[in-house]
This record gives C-alpha cells, structure tokens and sequence, in this order.
C-alpha cells in the first residue's frame, strides 16, 4: 500500500483509482460503495465506527469521519476533491 501523507498523494491515488481496470467496474456501485471501497484501498479504516453514510478513516495520524452522504458524484474529480479537502479540513 502506498503511503499517503499529503493531500496530493491522495489526489494521485484517486486518479490511478479512477483508471485502474483491474477493479470492478465503478458503474455498478452507488456513491457510498464507490467511497468505501477507494478509502478501503488506501486508508486505514475504522469498521466499528461507522453509521449507514460514514465512514471513518486515518490520515496523517488523525482520524476523521466523512459523511459521504454529503459525497458530491465520486466520479466528478474536481468537485469530490473539493468536498474531500473540506472534510479533511485541509487549507488551500
């Protein structure tokens, strides 16, 4: 697993994510499984803290619960990063 420290590496990560064939097509999941399964692959997930739309992940050594229900479309890159740096409370 590659090692994300910064909001960039996430940024890359998505993208390779978004592009990798090997995965199940994307399509057939909603929103929330789109989420859960990129946060599976790169972050540490905390599995007994999440409700129905949250999801609970390490970054940088902090945790931090995302409400994915407020998750704009996973596929449109720019909005999601938007949503997700607010979420990670990263300043630009």
């Amino acid at each position: 697993m590659r090692a994300i420290q910064i909001f960039d590496d996430i940024q890359q990560v998505y993208i390779d994510f978004i592009a990798n064939r090997q995965y199940p097509r994307l399509e057939s999941l909603n929103n929330w499984g789109k989420n859960r399964f990129f946060f599976s692959q790169y972050f540490r997930m905390i599995e007994d803290w999440h409700l129905t739309e949250q999801i609970v992940i390490e970054f940088n050594q902090q945790f931090y619960s995302l409400d994915t229900g407020t998750a704009p479309d996973f596929m449109d890159q720019d909005k999601y990063m938007a949503w997700l740096m607010e979420q990670l409370q990263i300043l630009k």
